[in-house]
């Protein structure tokens, strides 16, 4: 949903990706960071012209059932987390404020007393944002691939910020999840890290659900994206009910 443009040309006559467009936070991160960050694998940076990155070609895709099943995926997050590398750039700066959450409402036209539930959700999750930890803040199944020896490879680092752990444990929730498959997510993760309690993470998680409703819907309706009603639809059939079952954890 980004506004770079990615494709695959030939680099010294090996296939390579060609992002151009790259945004500040992601040209200093393959830069700056990525080096300083141990446990965590991330695409081999080529060359910089500008605003171009070039990046090592991950040439596989993985399914979200895989990410699940790779504990890689876990510890590779953790070690994100946990990090004690403090970036010397500005970095994303996530927020969830009331403009944006009316914003996305206004579109969606849910039912007003689920409009109430998400403004409250709003109001306390500022706590998602009070974590000192690294995150990917784009940790979705799409920017997830592995090398040819099966290493899994974590890129697309425009949102690299920080914030709660959960918010990168969110995108490997299929769907908008039950508070099964959130515990489940929660309890592989606990294997690799300490820095949250369980019960916090859950929280977190279901805070983090519910903001991603409203970052998507927003990005994708200001760039104008022709999935856009394709996803309110779906919004608009599942929140409801979703909301419903997790409201009362938060």
């Amino acid at each position: 949903m980004g506004g770079a443009s990615v494709n695959i040309q030939l680099l010294d006559g090996k296939p390579c990706i060609r992002k151009s467009g790259a945004s500040p936070v992601e040209r200093h991160f393959y830069q700056r960071a990525a080096l300083h960050l141990s446990g965590l694998n991330t695409p081999a940076l080529l060359k910089v012209e500008g605003e171009t990155l070039f990046l090592e070609q991950i040439p596989h895709p993985v399914t979200l059932t895989q990410l699940h099943h790779n504990e890689q995926t876990f510890a590779q997050l953790a070690n994100l987390h946990n990090a004690n590398y403090q970036p010397d750039f500005a970095v994303k700066t996530h927020g969830w404020s009331l403009v944006d959450t009316n914003e996305a409402l206004s579109v969606l036209c849910l039912p007003e007393a689920v409009n109430e539930k998400i403004r409250h959700i709003q109001q306390v999750g500022h706590e998602l944002f009070e974590e000192s930890c690294l995150i990917s803040g784009d940790s979705n199944e799409g920017n997830w691939g592995t090398r040819d020896n099966g290493e899994l490879v974590l890129f697309d680092w425009e949102r690299f910020g920080y914030g709660s752990p959960a918010i990168d444990l969110a995108p490997l929730v299929p769907r908008m999840g039950s508070l099964a498959e959130y515990e489940t997510i929660i309890e592989r993760y606990l294997c690799h890290s300490s820095l949250l309690s369980g019960d916090r993470l859950l929280r977190h998680l279901v805070m983090a659900k519910c903001w991603l409703i409203i970052e998507v819907t927003n990005l994708l309706t200001r760039r104008e994206k022709p999935q856009a009603q394709q996803y309110l639809e779906w919004y608009r059939q599942q929140v409801p009910n979703w909301l419903e079952s997790v409201a009362h954890m938060v």
